[in-house]
């Protein structure tokens, strides 16, 4: 034994490095055993994938049990064979990403040459399992209604998760869960990272739906192979050839013309914008060798024209007036796989994804912004490269290696720094020149307008990124006796340069929707702030981790699952003892029942947008973010005295006057000088690496054949949370007045500031802080009901009764703690409350009904009860120049004109997020005629209808009590709308 556990050791450690997990393969487990249940050593268990001839073979040990790990996904035949018994053989038994399928033979007394063969799917339940998740099958990929075909619109089916409720985002793979926001979950594709690192939020490259070949959805417990997040891991799996030909050529179409008409419209007496989607593409995939080499390859072209409803107050003409538009999107997405089995001990794959696209307008809606602030995109392209070889090194030792990268080149910006074309890249990274002004000052291209309903003027969000992500990832499988071990370790790098060109124009905050007049003195701005300095900050960080795990089979009926994590981000150096324990129990009493639960710790990786966040916020830096602060003096009618608040007018719109621009000019020629000090800095402080604490719950019955009940538990205490904190708050001095301390207080052992710098006037210093006082919380009940397809029909219900907590006090939902922040410094804890995405109520459905003969109904239904809204003054009312302005109305000071809606807390402030949201209610259908001709060819003829009921489904009302529309609704989701599409296959 000691001998096998220092091959195991050397060979793992001879292997250079699994980052995130071994996502892409499943297993295989089970025993032999004769007609009197005693257990048969020494048989010959035999895999192989029924549409490629690929064979993985092993022996049941010395306890009669046998284990294949590293399974590639697929439909598979499984055979069994000892001389002196009969063979035992089960065909057509799909086996899905990311499951453990055991199947027990019982082998009665007889001669190899007498076979038993049973066709049939795998079993149901996985009463080995303690991990909790769900997996989206081809035939439900093939035949459930998704809106813009997005990759992972199926998500919204799994219990325990609530997409993002905003409208008007073509991502569609924004979801929360755990308690977490959009930031925290994991997307692999074929075992691969595929994550934006520097938002967290998103997927880094899209595999479309036509190139998927199925999913799962690990909600709670996942092993110890699986790191870096604390939501969901989601891992995706791509088509393959095999032996025979075949492909598919598809359109499909939406139109205004097919759709029902906008709410708010519908109020105006208008109808929609021309609008609609294009999809059109196709697919071809086969043998290079049969039974050895195959490949596949997709292609796929996107056309959006989402409609855009935005209105605006009347007083807020000409500058902004209400208007229909759309967002145009193009996407174009390239996938080639490539597999190769060198023999029956060693199989190879390669995947490349390349998707180049671009966008206009995307989340129009939610920004308020005026056509000419529309967001323009380019992603020039978005890369996935993956590599793996799985290699039988004997009948108890399996190698699993990846090797992959993700590229990200992507850049936002206002029209104007873009060619007609709309198809270059506005920075220049080898020179650091902003190209896309054309020559043009910044302070000369026109300031952003930032008004209470609505955002006029050039787009202030301007960036570029180039960045490189390479992973390499090693997991070693061991089994011996009634153990399974898994040993891994691993490591990525990400590597570029992120481009901050935001508020490098400079962005006037007004307190009245009137458009600017320089003759009256109500309409004056009361802030200014912008960007000065360095745009192109250099991005390298590395992350590491290893683990080990046992799956150990205590008897026939009880497995525990053990293992440990080890976590290492170059960026969060003060988390140095990242161990992670996971600990799991399942029992299952028959084969139809398993009760199972388990603890675990799941760290978090931050975003490499941090490293930016720190190098613009030096003490010493080549960055400075110039900020009036707040003036209310124009809601009073008196105008202001600061010159960058005295702004000239042109057209309504506010533009930085030559005495501004003198003193800017002034600070940009000491940030070139160096040695300047910034007064606003962001400090790295005690940050360390969040994670989650998981404790589950649950049972999983199959109640009749091919139906099962899962029943989970859920409770997810944050620890180790991180925010920006102003240790610098205003606050009483000794003195008796209210002001910043200054250094000598918040820095008086000179580790924070250095000593050139102490004798400046600094404003908020905000400081990295992780603290108790910024812990969290969740608890979930989560049901679900799962049919198997059978008798011409499947289907899932989930029931998710849930609640989270947080401290918070902006408006984030991703990007991890970049930039959240709190009400009251000096106590945080008074931002504890519902998180901003907390949905209290979930239901979600969907069926697939083969109805005769090719025609078929799909269906996806869903209920959320709503995100809670946050009511806002929309003025900075504690003096603490926080942009966002998300300071809450208190009892007695701010209600004299309008009473405060949100319930109070001990101190007469409305408690944070304390409005009931608007629920959401979505019916999708999808009918469909498949005409099957000679042989493999088909003809298949969609109609997929969205919001099928033409529910008006409103966005959440407006919390800020500045805003005209205060708890009022003012954009709602898309109104019944169709798709018609054609798909042949051969």
């Amino acid at each position: 034994m000691l001998r096998d556990f220092v091959c195991v050791a050397a060979l793992m450690f001879l292997s250079v490095v699994s980052l995130f997990g071994q996502g892409a393969v499943a297993e295989l487990n089970g025993s032999t055993a004769d007609q009197s249940g005693a257990l048969l050593p020494g048989a010959t268990v035999t895999l192989t994938e029924e549409t490629t001839g690929l064979v993985r073979t092993t022996t049941s040990n010395e306890a009669g049990r046998f284990v294949i790990p590293a399974i590639t996904p697929g439909r598979y035949a499984v055979r069994a064979e000892l001389p002196g018994f009969q063979t035992q053989t089960r065909t057509g038994m799909s086996i899905g990403v990311g499951q453990a399928i055991t199947i027990n033979f019982t082998m009665p007394v007889g001669s190899l040459q007498s076979e038993i063969t049973v066709s049939g799917e795998a079993p149901l339940i996985e009463v080995t399992q303690t991990q909790i998740g769900t997996n989206m099958t081809p035939t439900d990929i093939e035949n459930l209604p998704m809106q813009g075909r997005e990759q992972f619109a199926l998500m919204q089916l799994v219990p325990g998760l609530t997409p993002v409720l905003r409208p008007g985002s073509f991502e569609g793979s924004a979801y929360n869960a755990n308690g977490r926001d959009t930031g925290s979950n994991l997307f692999l594709v074929d075992g691969q990272y595929n994550k934006d690192d520097r938002t967290m939020t998103f997927p880094q490259s899209r595999v479309t739906v036509d190139s998927m070949a199925e999913f799962q959805v690990l909600t709670h417990e996942y092993g110890p192979e699986y790191g870096g997040a604390s939501g969901v891991i989601v891992n995706a799996i791509t088509k393959s050839g095999t032996n025979q030909f075949h492909g598919r050529v598809f359109s499909f179409l939406q139109d205004n013309s097919l759709n029902a008409t906008n709410y708010f419209l519908k109020q105006k007496g208008e109808t929609n914008p021309q609008s609609g989607v294009k999809v059109f593409g196709g697919n071809i995939g086969g043998p290079l060798i049969k039974n050895k080499a195959f490949w596949f390859f997709n292609y796929e072209y996107n056309r959006s024209r989402d409609a855009v409803n935005l209105s605006f107050p009347k007083e807020a003409a000409p500058l902004a007036v209400s208007f229909s538009d759309v967002y145009n999107v193009h996407l174009k997405n390239y996938f080639g796989r490539g597999d190769y089995q060198l023999s029956p001990s060693n199989n190879m794959h390669f995947s490349l994804v390349y998707g180049p696209n671009d966008g206009i307008g995307e989340n129009a809606e939610a920004e308020r912004y005026t056509r000419d602030g529309f967001r323009h995109e380019r992603a020039a392209p978005e890369v996935l490269l993956s590599y793996q070889w799985t290699s039988v090194i004997s009948n108890s030792i399996v190698n699993d290696f990846k090797l992959g990268s993700t590229k990200e080149n992507l850049w936002i910006g206002d029209r104007g720094i873009f060619n007609e074309k709309f198809n270059d890249v506005p920075f220049d990274l080898k020179t650091h020149q902003w190209t896309g002004l054309k020559g043009k000052d910044p302070l000369d291209y026109g300031s952003a307008q930032q008004h209470p309903d609505y955002r006029a003027g050039p787009r202030v969000e301007m960036s570029g990124n180039a960045l490189t992500a390479n992973v390499i990832s090693e997991q070693l499988s061991y089994t011996r006796s009634n153990h399974t071990f898994k040993f891994g370790v691993g490591g990525s790098q990400n590597k570029g340069t992120s481009v901050v060109a935001t508020n490098q124009i400079g962005t006037f905050d007004f307190l009245s929707n009137l458009p600017f007049d320089p003759a009256n003195n109500f309409t004056y701005p009361t802030r200014f702030r912008i960007r000065l300095g360095e745009l192109f900050i250099p991005i390298n960080t590395w992350r590491t981790n290893f683990y080990a795990s046992d799956k150990w089979q205590a008897t026939r009926q009880l497995t525990l699952n053990l293992g440990v994590r080890y976590e290492y981000d170059h960026n969060t150096p003060n988390t140095k003892y990242g161990f992670a324990p996971r600990l799991g129990v399942a029992f299952a009493p028959n084969a139809r029942t398993a009760f199972r639960a388990g603890f675990g710790k799941f760290y978090e990786f931050p975003p490499t947008a941090i490293i930016s966040s720190l190098y613009a916020g030096r003490v010493i830096s080549t960055v400075f973010g110039f900020d009036t602060g707040e003036d209310t003096s124009a809601t009073r009618g008196v105008r202001p005295t600061n010159p960058c608040l005295l702004a000239d007018g042109r057209s309504g719109f506010a533009v930085i006057s030559a005495a501004c621009r003198a003193q800017l000019v002034a600070n940009q020629n000491q940030l070139a000088a160096g040695g300047f000090v910034n007064t606003e800095p962001r400090l790295a402080g005690n940050r360390k690496l969040g994670y989650l604490y998981q404790i589950n719950a649950g049972f999983e019955r199959e109640i009749i054949p091919g139906l099962a009940l899962t029943v989970d538990y859920n409770d997810a205490p944050a620890r180790d949370q991180t925010l920006l904190l102003d240790i610098n708050e205003p606050r009483l001095l000794p003195s008796g007045q209210i002001g910043r301390p200054g250094p000598a207080v918040f820095d008086p052992d000179g580790t924070r500031i250095p000593a050139s710098a102490r004798g400046a006037n600094f404003q908020r210093v905000l400081e990295y802080t992780t603290s108790d006082l910024l812990n969290g919380g969740y608890r979930s009940l989560e049901v679900s009901v799962d049919k198997r397809f059978a008798k011409r029909w499947s289907g899932r219900l989930s029931y998710t009764l849930s609640k989270a907590h947080d401290v918070n006090g902006s408006q984030n939902n991703g990007g991890n703690f970049v930039d959240k922040r709190v009400n009251d410094d000096l106590n945080p804890r008074l931002d504890y409350g519902l998180t901003n995405f907390d949905n209290r109520h979930a239901v979600t459905a969907g069926s697939n009904w083969n109805v005769w003969r090719g025609f078929g109904v799909g269906s996806t239904f869903r209920y959320y009860s709503g995100n809670p809204v946050n009511e806002t003054l929309g003025v900075d009312a504690n003096r603490d120049r926080d942009g966002a302005n998300f300071d809450r109305p208190v009892k007695g000071r701010d209600d004299a004109r309008l009473p405060i809606a949100s319930p109070l807390d001990a101190n007469g402030m409305a408690i944070r997020n304390g409005i009931q949201g608007t629920n959401k209610l979505l019916l999708d259908l999808r009918l469909q005629y498949v005409h099957r001709f000679e042989g493999e060819k088909t003809m298949g003829f969609f109609w997929e209808i969205y919001n099928a009921t033409n529910r008006t489904n409103f966005d959440n009302p407006v919390g800020n009590r500045q805003s005209t529309d205060f708890l009022k609704s003012i954009v709602a989701d898309e109104a019944r709308s169709m798709q018609l599409g054609l798909r042949f296959t051969f």
